[in-house]
This record gives structure tokens, C-alpha cells and sequence, in this order.
């Protein structure tokens, strides 16, 4: 009988104690504030060649914490040449000794540390920001405004 009994009073502790443990708030973080949920957004634009530029962002809180930069023709099919990019001016694009797609990556880098806003580019649509130009010499023009879409995005969800 007693072994009845004292199964009986395990049994709701274990059922108290697992009620209990639903019922608990989300955890606040050390400044006691919830976790801020990560978005993702996503923006496109387009070369004149047709080349779609498209970007996706994700940002945690306030800060941007991935940039990814994709290139699709208008089937849809990656783009992974630069002459399906620009087309036969290709070769006026890039000045530097840099792979293009080594180039897109410091780009979608340097947007993530510090933003879209501040890159500056010339009327070929060359960055003109001296810790970005000697890494990156494609028109960024698309790829910008594609990141600035995605951005602007956030504001009509």
C-alpha cells in the first residue's frame, strides 16, 4: 500500500513539475529584454544585359548579419560568367586581378560591416570608397539596388 501511495505522489510531482515547465515566459536576455526575431527579406534588379540580380538580407535586431548577391538570366538559370553578366563589354568591367565572384563576395561583406548607404560609386557604377575600390571594380550599381530593395522591403511586411 505504501508503495501505491508514494508512486502516486511521484507521478504528480512529475505531471506539476511538467505543467509548470510550459507554462514558463520565453527567456529574457542579460539586459532583460526579449530576443529580437532575425527577418529575412529579399530584393532584385536587373543589368541591362537581363542579367537578374537577385538579394537576400538578414538581419538580427537592427544589425545586418548575411548579404547574399545571386545572379539568374531571365529562365532562371544561375549565372556564372561574367560575358552572361555584361554581355560582350565584359572585358571593360573588371580592372582588377580578382575573380568576379571573389569580388561579389567582398562586396555582400563589406555591405554586412557597414551598409548599404555607405558605398559611393563613380558614372560607371565602379565603387569609388577607397577601402572598397582596389577590391571591387564591376558596376555595383544592380547589385545595390537590389540589397536597397530588399531593405526597403522590410518596411511594407
Amino acid at each position: 500500500m505504501y508503495k501505491k501511495i508514494s508512486l502516486a505522489a511521484l507521478s504528480l510531482v512529475l505531471l506539476a513539475g511538467c505543467a509548470n515547465e510550459t507554462a514558463k515566459e520565453p527567456a529574457a536576455d542579460d539586459t532583460g529584454t526579449k530576443d529580437i526575431a532575425n527577418e529575412t527579406m529579399k530584393g532584385t534588379s536587373q543589368y541591362d544585359s537581363g542579367g537578374i540580380v537577385n538579394a537576400t538580407v538578414e538581419k538580427e535586431g537592427e544589425n545586418l548579419s548575411n548579404v547574399m548577391i545571386e545572379f539568374v538570366d531571365k529562365d532562371g538559370n544561375a549565372i556564372t560568367e561574367l560575358d552572361q553578366l555584361y554581355g560582350p563589354d565584359k572585358d571593360t568591367q573588371t580592372s582588377i586581378d580578382t575573380e568576379w565572384l571573389d569580388q561579389v563576395d567582398y562586396l555582400e561583406n563589406y555591405i554586412k560591416e557597414h551598409g548599404v548607404d555607405s558605398i559611393t560609386v563613380d558614372e560607371n557604377g565602379k565603387p569609388t570608397n577607397d577601402d572598397l575600390k582596389d577590391y571591387v571594380s564591376l558596376d555595383v550599381r544592380p547589385m545595390l539596388e537590389a540589397v536597397k530593395g530588399a531593405i526597403g522591403n522590410e518596411a511594407d511586411d
